[in-house]
């Protein structure tokens, strides 16, 4: 094993170095970018780091390469290549962040770390390839004959270099994650929330059946509250845009040449070609293309209308088409036809030639926008609009988020960066998208940026009577529960008066205290109480936004030392990971801020 390994180690390193740049992109692909437009070439900064466009451009590109390698099925759409730009947007702004921090907080790898590193943990891509495995599972001595052999160096740095990037990350991690800890009662504390639980019977007075009276809230009174809570009213920056977009319909010529190959997919079938190889050849249906367009048996009223309808008219042994339907233009070849019986029957194949848009009618829809957009420069968006008679569309206010969901467009990060970082009135390049399923071209203005500032009182009077409204229906109803609690004080005689008025009650079932529970929703402060409740007593009344509550608990279990003690490990680990990640996140989001990330990839990208 060792001699073959020796022999064919050029080999060996070929394959290492493809794993190596399939994986590890950071070292690569700096560039610069002919600007036609003005452009500089920078896609970004994170910090003083620019992101030039080549740069990005071939990080993208080695991570559409290796999504290939690792589904050779895969098919790269537009949805796959956006998936990877923002990966790869990602990942750079992680490792800028881990560098600067590593120089900001005084981090240093030694040699000795890298090498034990190195030794002792190889990359995963090593540990997979078959050259390093002895029956299939990884042989450190093939590998430690490797790390000898003096024509590994180069791969050997490169791959030194990730490992103290790397450790140097986990040192920053660390250096994070270090102050946060697990407290005993915290553990015991989530135990408990699980594994303690409760039954109860609820009677319930909702809120929304005691009537409020507008009336009685004055002006003085919605002035107050939005005083009191002037920093709910404290509303976010926030955009709005105007759109023209160009439809991309198909044509008639499209329609034409879908027909014109069903017509010579027929000739061909009628001339004595193979049905099933012109389907394996022609047939756009996964379904049954493969299968040489068999559809086997099937009822009458299976299939869309025209296509059932062409089938069951067919003789066995003919063949029909083209049969138009929504999803093309179908042949089919009738095999066989069952009348009678429970259902009549027929088995047939088909081969179905989706309607698809040429890239011609693709083409003209995308230079419909473009010769908009250049006159639009000139002449004015709304102006061109009118002339050209495309009808413009005006979006509702939007703030912004990373998910780029815009309200009436959809998600589209390029467009929601347009939006927040370019002047009033700014015209954004042609943009492809699909909106409400269709297919379009188009091109975007910034008609209003409202700053963050507070919301006129104005604009929240009806919104803060609504609440002063809700919050007197809650006060009715606490009182008509208290008021009914002092009828009786047995909790048996209170149930059965509520039976017998037809008030609402309701039997819970084993809950947790994190538990929904039908009478008042997810409440964890009501089912605390109720768990502290002895069995067959009355709670004190509760009450949240929906109403107010009497409620008697039938039942408690208590949570089981004894369970706890042989699942406070992972419940320990379980929890401080969960802590661990969240400060993680915390602090990303803080670190961006700090450092200063601008995103500026909407002006090299329609989508991304």
């Amino acid at each position: 094993m060792l001699k073959t390994m020796r022999d064919n180690m050029p080999l060996v390193m070929w394959i290492l170095v493809i794993a190596f740049l399939a994986t590890i992109v950071f070292s690569w692909g700096m560039g610069g970018f002919d600007s036609g437009a003005g452009l500089d070439g920078v896609v970004g900064k994170i910090g003083t780091h620019e992101v030039m466009f080549d740069q990005y451009n071939q990080m993208v590109q080695d991570k559409l390469a290796k999504m290939r390698q690792d589904d050779p099925t895969l098919e790269i759409d537009d949805a796959k290549v956006s998936q990877a730009r923002g990966e790869v947007w990602n990942d750079l702004v992680r490792a800028q962040l881990m560098e600067q921090y590593q120089a900001k907080f005084g981090i240093v790898v030694s040699n000795d770390e890298v090498a034990y590193a190195v030794r002792n943990n190889p990359p995963n891509y090593i540990r997979t390839n078959e050259n390093f495995q002895t029956d299939g599972r990884f042989d450190p001595a093939l590998y430690d004959q490797f790390l000898r052999y003096p024509n590994s160096a180069r791969i050997l740095i490169a791959i030194e270099n990730d490992y103290r990037n790397s450790i140097g990350n986990q040192k920053v991690i660390d250096r994070i994650i270090a102050p946060i800890y697990i407290t005993p009662d915290e553990v015991w504390d989530d135990f408990v929330a699980k594994n303690e639980r409760f039954k109860a019977v609820v009677i319930s007075f909702p809120a929304n059946n005691y009537p409020a009276d507008s009336a009685a809230v004055s002006e003085q009174a919605v002035r107050e509250y939005y005083d009191n809570h002037r920093e709910d009213y404290l509303a976010p920056e926030t955009r709005q845009l105007s759109y023209v977009s160009v439809p991309v319909i198909m044509s008639q010529a499209d329609s034409n040449r879908v027909l014109e190959l069903a017509q010579d997919i027929m000739t061909w079938a009628k001339e004595g070609q193979s049905f099933e190889e012109l389907a394996g050849e022609y047939s756009e249906d996964p379904g049954s293309a493969e299968k040489g367009g068999d559809l086997g048996w099937f009822t009458r009223g299976r299939m869309v209308t025209e296509f059932d309808s062409a089938a069951f008219a067919t003789p066995p042994g003919e063949i029909v088409g083209p049969i138009n339907t929504r999803f093309g233009a179908h042949i089919i070849k009738v095999e066989d036809v069952a009348i009678g019986g429970e259902q009549d029957s027929v088995k047939a194949r088909h081969i179905l030639l989706k309607w698809e848009i040429s890239a011609e009618t693709d083409a003209r829809a995308a230079q419909i926008a473009r010769d908009f957009l250049d006159a639009a420069k000139l002449n004015g968006f709304a102006q061109t609009a009118s002339k050209l008679e495309l009808e413009s569309t005006q979006t509702p206010d939007f703030q912004y988020n990373k998910n780029g969901t815009i309200s009436g467009i959809g998600r589209n990060l390029s467009i929601m960066e347009f939006a927040f970082n370019s002047k009033l009135d700014a015209i954004s390049n042609v943009h492809k998208l699909s909106m409400r399923g269709q297919d379009s071209y188009a091109v975007f203005k910034l008609d209003k940026i409202t700053p963050k500032g507070y919301t006129p009182l104005a604009d929240v009077e009806a919104a803060i009577l609504s609440q002063l409204l809700q919050e007197t229906r809650e006060k009715t109803a606490l009182a008509a529960a208290e008021q009914f609690r002092g009828r009786s004080a047995s909790p048996d005689e209170l149930f059965a008066i509520a039976l017998a008025e037809s008030l609402k009650v309701d039997t819970s079932g084993s809950h947790a205290r994190r538990d929904f529970l039908r009478p008042f929703g997810q409440d964890e402060n009501t089912a605390k109480i109720l768990l502290k409740t002895p069995v067959g007593q009355l709670a004190p009344t509760l009450q949240n936004a929906r109403g107010a509550y009497l409620a008697k608990v039938l039942e408690k279990t208590e949570a089981d030392s004894a369970l706890f003690i042989t699942q406070k490990d992972q419940l320990e680990t379980n929890l401080i990971r969960t802590k661990q990640n969240r400060v993680y996140g915390d602090w990303l989001a803080l670190a961006e801020k700090e450092i200063g990330v601008v995103d500026k990839r909407y002006l090299y990208y329609t989508g991304f």
